[in-house]
């Protein structure tokens, strides 16, 4: 494929945002493409392990996972994926993630954020230990307090709307904060030369939301991607997931100027639903095995 995708999926625990970038490595197991996985919540190490085995490297599969929760992990994991870790932090990779950072990485290879959101959260944290010398929740208990004391009305004089926004001193700290982000989320979709998959979760629109393109993206929805507000901005593919009861849902929020948009159209297989019917993949290099189960679950 000579067009790399920059996927963004949005939707609630169990909608099936973790399951469907699985079923495109799976799709795509007998082929090169080798699918480099940043696990912020822990969950892709129990799905390997049950219901996608066949993706584990000891058993012939694509799948490499590297870990982070706070953000020198983040930092770390980047410099995984783009190989310029330094001999310590190379000596502390395990037999796959090794493997994985020694594999050269090419245009067919994936990049998987599960999730992208805890990302922004993570930054915020460490933004706040750095300059406040306290933990994150304990630093809004005390501005919590604080504010309680003077009647919630904030250092400009006015009711305050939002903790966070209050805690974060305005112009001072939030271009540090989106700094520290923006050098992270541009090695990820600006300068990768791979195909890129990342996982978010959702969030209410606020009633007083004023940006243009978070209310031209998500308005009708109510709903918008966790994280980064200018998240949504920075994938070319978006699609919300929704759960249901015996099968899952996929809506397309934005896309490329020639792909067809989905609406609620129950999803299975997102490679060949997604990327060969909408985007113009092959299913070619797919198993027939992996075609006929895909086949016999949408009928």
């Amino acid at each position: 494929m000579s067009v790399l995708e920059r996927i963004l999926v949005m939707g609630i625990t169990g909608s099936g945002k973790s399951y469907q970038w699985l079923t495109i490595a799976r799709s795509l197991k007998n082929t090169n493409a080798v699918f480099r996985c940043i696990d912020t919540d822990n969950d892709i190490d129990y799905m390997l392990g049950t219901q996608f085995q066949d993706l584990l490297p000891e058993n012939g599969g694509n799948v490499y996972v590297i870990r982070a929760c706070d953000w020198p992990e983040y930092k770390t994991a980047i410099r995984w994926f783009n190989k310029t870790l330094s001999k310590e932090e190379e000596a502390k990779l395990d037999k796959n993630q090794l493997e994985a950072y020694k594999k050269p990485t090419n245009s067919n290879d994936w990049l998987i954020i599960d999730k992208i959101n805890n990302a922004w959260s993570a930054v915020q944290d460490y933004f706040v230990n750095g300059v406040h010398q306290e933990d994150i929740g304990e630093y809004f208990l005390r501005i919590r307090k604080e504010l309680k004391t003077r009647g919630d009305i904030g250092k400009s004089g006015q009711k305050i709307t939002s903790i966070t926004l209050e805690s974060i001193d305005g112009w001072k700290d939030w271009p540090v904060i989106n700094k520290l982000y923006g050098d992270f989320i541009k090695e990820i979709v600006y300068k990768s030369r791979c195909h890129i998959y990342a996982a978010t979760d959702v969030d209410e629109i606020d009633k007083k939301e004023k940006d243009p393109e978070i209310l031209s993206l998500f308005g009708d929805l109510r709903i918008k991607p966790s994280g980064q507000k200018k998240l949504g901005g920075q994938f070319h593919s978006i699609f919300l997931m929704i759960p249901g009861s015996n099968k899952r849902l996929i809506t397309t929020i934005k896309d490329r100027a020639d792909r067809e948009h989905m609406k609620k159209v129950p999803l299975f297989n997102m490679f060949l639903q997604y990327l060969v019917a909408k985007a113009g993949w092959t299913n070619t290099m797919v198993d027939e095995e992996i075609l006929e189960e895909a086949v016999t679950e949408e009928n």
